[in-house]
């Protein structure tokens, strides 16, 4: 008995389930010789078990009106337990599913990730269908027609789609032709005018679906606070004489929160998730939260020094590690990386302990650069014939050596550049080189798009 808090609820399975039946039966035509010669009728079909007022009025409340023909009716004999498809009755299936950003203004969806949402599917229950197809016809030839053009359907069975829901497990079905009966008169028939009606039994394994829960998912996934200066620290509703525990307040501060204050290290190809105390920590513990890793999941790198900069975002493609659960692969987009000012490098190296020629590097030739990691001079490495210090690059014009980057002199700007011999870029800080995307990222400096 159900409790008297159930909430009502009809979906329409079955009507769905009859109304793919009948479509494939409704536009069959049969071909008739008249006075204008010769014309293709479509047979009309319907669901056969019309109500008394209905069926009243297509005779046109009269007992004297014979049914017209040819037509086509369905109806369903039965509907029995499928015990043999009966699987785990209490069986949850839970789907994450992610909606794109709809923008308002214009009115579209935009490449972005909108609302996620938590579908629980429950387990269906299996039944089996049987339907009868009655085809009403006066003659044998219009008979044939309509057969035959049915017959060659199913071989054994076509399959349907009751909804367009990719979220409903069950909504591809089959009919199949399980039973032929010829006609519904006698033989000989004599004088009997009574129309000739052949069955078609049909069978169709279905599924009805009891009502799917689905909740909007509100994780927190950012939480960005501003805390501003004031000149009289009464007004915060502290005392004064706690002035020199707070000293100077920056003007603007920004406290940036992600899910679980998880740091982000990327290494080449490998982006590996780790605690403050530096511990792998399980990607799958992140994924849960969010829905499901898939082919076109992302994972957005912030360079910049501003949590809401979404100028200077690299993007790659992440998928599963099947090796390390605390990792991901990640496959960089390098249309994203930042333009490079400054002319490629033919590799990094040490020129204390190589130099042009040497079976290491390739012999001196016009335009090669080499960016160095130690300080050389004239007197003490000939072999360069340049005075140049760590981190400079330093450049060949066909007959010296030159210094083509003073880092000393370049304190205070950022550059980039790649180096083809790795096919990597870097990044000058100031100080020193490095890459441009490897190194470990903060909390609020990546984001993972599923």
């Amino acid at each position: 008995m159900a409790g008297k808090n159930l909430d009502y609820w009809y979906d329409e399975q079955i009507k769905r389930y009859l109304i793919q039946i009948i479509r494939i039966f409704s536009n069959f035509k049969v071909r008739e010789y008249t006075d204008k010669g010769v014309s293709y009728n479509r047979v009309p079909a319907r669901y056969g078990d019309s109500s008394r007022m209905v069926a009243s009025i297509l005779r046109n409340n009269s007992e004297n009106i014979i049914n017209s023909s040819p037509f086509i009716a369905v109806t369903i004999q039965s509907i029995q337990p499928a015990r043999d498809r009966t699987h785990e009755p209490f069986l949850v299936d839970t789907q994450q599913v992610a909606e794109r950003e709809f923008n308002k203004e214009t009115g579209a969806y935009s490449t972005e990730q909108g609302n996620l949402y938590t579908t629980q599917r429950y387990m269906p229950v299996p039944y089996n269908m049987t339907i009868n197809v009655d085809i009403w016809t006066t003659n044998t030839d219009t008979k044939l027609q309509i057969l035959e053009q049915i017959f060659v359907l199913f071989n054994p069975s076509i399959q349907l789609q009751s909804n367009s829901n990719p979220l409903d497990w069950t909504s591809v079905f089959e009919v199949e032709l399980a039973d032929i009966n010829w006609s519904s008169r006698a033989v000989p028939q004599g004088v009997d005018e009574q129309l000739d009606i052949s069955t078609l039994s049909f069978t169709s394994p279905i599924w009805i679906s009891p009502p799917a829960k689905v909740k909007r998912q509100a994780i927190i996934q950012r939480i960005i606070n501003d805390i501003h200066s004031t000149p009289d620290i009464g007004e915060l509703g502290y005392s004064e004489d706690y002035s020199d525990f707070f000293g100077p307040i920056a003007d603007l501060a920004e406290v940036v929160v992600t899910p679980n204050d998880l740091f982000l290290q990327i290494t080449g190809s490998t982006a590996k998730l780790v605690n403050a105390s530096n511990v792998g920590q399980k990607w799958s513990d992140i994924i849960e939260m969010m829905g499901e890793l898939k082919t076109t999941s992302k994972l957005k790198l912030n360079i910049s020094s501003d949590t809401d900069n979404e100028l200077n975002m690299l993007v790659g493609s992440v998928t599963k590690n099947p090796l390390d659960e605390t990792a991901l692969i990640f496959n960089l987009d390098t249309d994203t990386l930042p333009i490079d000012t400054l002319s490629d490098v033919d590799k990094i190296i040490d020129p204390t302990t190589n130099y042009p020629g040497d079976g290491t590097l390739a012999a001196a030739s016009t335009g090669q650069r080499y960016l160095i990691t130690e300080q050389i001079d004239k007197t003490g490495y000939p072999n360069w014939g340049v005075d140049a210090k760590e981190n400079d690059i330093i450049s060949y014009d066909g007959s010296k050596w030159s210094v083509a980057f003073d880092a000393s002199a370049n304190s205070d700007t950022t550059h980039f550049l790649h180096n083809t011999f790795t096919s990597k870029q870097f990044k000058w800080t100031g100080v020193g080189w490095i890459s441009s995307y490897e190194g470990e990222y903060r909390p609020g400096y990546w984001r993972l798009l599923l």
